[in-house]
């Protein structure tokens, strides 16, 4: 194997542990968000009210009207 090979198997390398590293962070990242969400609607929270609180970077036309009825 000469030089050029190992370098691109390297940067092959690098790259797949970086996109493992990434899809396990948004896997986690997603399943703590639910439960979070699960925790706060069995304890009696508006489902959309948090919704909007969990995920408010999806839904900013609907939290907006939600958050307009409730002043």
């Amino acid at each position: 194997m000469n030089h050029d090979e190992k370098f691109l198997l390297c940067i092959w390398g690098m790259g797949l542990v970086f996109s493992l590293a990434l899809i396990a962070s948004i896997t986690l990242g997603a399943h703590d968000r639910r439960d979070k969400w699960d925790k706060a609607v069995s304890n009696g929270a508006d489902p959309m009210v948090t919704t909007c609180a969990l995920y408010s970077d999806t839904s900013t036309a609907l939290c907006t009207i939600l958050a307009q009825n409730r002043k």
